[in-house]
């Protein structure tokens, strides 16, 4: 089966989402759309046509897929277009800002054809795919709890001002977060039961008194364990990001450093140490979704994946702004 890809939006990782999915046999990129004349330049390199309104672009191309990288506040009703027309549609993160749009998507999901998916990369990196695979061979038990820590440099805000506007860019808790969170989900298999979060604006944004810079939330999962977020966009500029995950099990821990490529496994019977082995095979969330299309194995993420990791962070978010305890409805 030939796919044949528009990109709706090149903001952010649409690029990376095009040299992505073409790296599958049998894709090809026939259109871009986007809403400014720059990115011309984009579609003139593959030899596409370009356009300025998706829905013209769709009445027009012969296409069966989209790949989605507009702004986040324009993403949900593009998707759900895409979805009723039939075409088969990959987002970029988050998909949703709010819980009314999320509530649309599903519904939408739940009556079409087309595979549905986000560029959820994380599940892909190969430190975490190891730690993922040392916890289902059961190397340190049942999962207990874990901590994860997401600091970012604000690069794409300065190339993206609309980011630095709450309610079109979402917030950190729902645009950062959402990549440890559905770690959490699939290295557990668990279900978010409730969560307690806070976020707040620093000094380093003095000229943005909105913009919310530094987050922490504390998920709670069917079953109990724990889940530990905090994400900022404080770091440094120029310097690499220390991403990191500390999972505890009932027999051991393992520790995820994106830094240093280490994954750090500790047991009973040996002490702390790197497991980390060189990667065998590429793999990446859109050559993932082009497997789900094909019915073709394996499949590492889900529709269902994406609205849990989703509703996850909205309702975390919500609980940054309640000061309450949230929990699922």
């Amino acid at each position: 089966m030939e796919l044949k890809v528009v990109a709706i939006g090149l903001r952010i990782h649409g690029e990376y989402a095009i040299q992505e999915i073409l790296k599958a046999d049998n894709v090809r990129l026939v259109a871009v759309m986007e809403t400014e004349e720059r990115w011309q330049t984009v579609a003139d390199r593959y030899g596409v046509p370009f356009y300025q309104d998706y829905s013209l672009m769709l009445d027009e191309v012969d296409c069966n897929t989209a790949i989605v990288c507009l702004p986040n506040d324009l993403k949900t009703d593009a998707v759900i277009e895409c979805l009723k027309r039939g075409k088969h549609v990959i987002s970029d993160k988050p998909v949703s800002i709010t819980e009314e749009e999320l509530e649309l998507l599903e519904r939408q999901i739940a009556v079409s054809d087309a595979e549905f998916s986000v560029l959820l990369t994380e599940r892909f990196n190969p430190l975490y795919v190891k730690a993922k695979e040392l916890i289902d061979q059961g190397a340190i038990g049942d999962i207990a709890g874990c901590i994860m820590m997401r600091p970012h440099e604000s690069t794409a805000q300065r190339e993206e001002p609309w980011m630095y506007e709450n309610a079109r860019n979402g917030g950190l808790i729902v645009d950062l977060m959402i990549h440890d969170i559905d770690l959490a989900l699939w290295m557990s298999r668990g279900e978010v039961r409730e969560v307690m979060a806070r976020s707040l604006h620093t000094r380093f944004f003095a000229d943005k008194p909105d913009y919310i810079d530094f987050a922490q939330a504390l998920f709670v999962l069917e079953g109990g364990a724990t889940v530990h977020i905090e994400a900022d966009w404080l770091t440094p500029r120029n310097t690499s990001w220390d991403c990191r995950m500390f999972v505890v099990g009932t027999d051991g821990t393992i520790e995820v450093l994106i830094k240093t490529g280490e994954v750090i496994l500790c047991t009973h019977d040996r002490n702390h140490r790197n497991v980390m082995e060189e990667v065998q095979e590429y793999d990446s969330v859109c050559l993932d979704f082009v497997r789900r299309i094909r019915g073709e194995q394996p499949q590492v993420l889900s529709a269902a994946d994406c609205i849990a990791s989703a509703r996850a962070v909205l309702l975390a978010r919500r609980s940054s702004h309640s000061g309450q305890l949230e929990s699922v409805r």
